[in-house]
């Protein structure tokens, strides 16, 4: 496989299949949302429905805040021994679904997430992606 590489950061650019899979094997990553114009950032565990981030949530930030504006989510995977890694970004909107989403609804609630915090998190999110983004470190080896 060809790897691209962006002249101006020498960062390897990954291909939008390959950012999905990365998605779709991870369960934690980082969701920023702009809350009274300070972006804020929580940790959430999640899980790939297509394209689309899906996870739970108690009453809170995430839910009054985040869709109403443009969300972003991140994973990724450092060796700091190393110094090569890599990171996905997700940009896009992000939507509570409810039972006016009668089959989304149905079929979220089938996904297997279960939120490591404590507490009963009732309110399924998902963000919708308008942009799937990813970049690599490479060693020089």
């Amino acid at each position: 496989m060809k790897r691209t590489i962006d002249a101006r950061t020498g960062l390897e650019v990954i291909d939008p299949d390959e950012c999905r899979r990365l998605l779709g094997g991870d369960v934690v990553g980082r969701l920023a949302i702009v809350d009274g114009g300070t972006p804020v950032v929580f940790p959430v565990n999640y899980v790939l429905d297509g394209d689309a981030v899906v996870f739970r949530t108690a009453p809170g930030t995430k839910l009054a805040v985040g869709p109403r504006g443009a969300v972003a989510f991140e994973i990724d995977d450092i060796d700091r021994t190393t110094r090569t890694g890599w990171s996905v970004l997700v940009t896009g909107r992000l939507e509570e679904v409810t039972e006016f989403d009668g089959a989304t609804l149905e079929r979220v609630k089938q996904l297997p997430v279960e939120p490591w915090s404590g507490g009963d998190t009732p309110h399924w999110m998902r963000l919708v992606p308008s942009r799937v983004t990813g970049r690599r470190i490479v060693g020089d080896g």
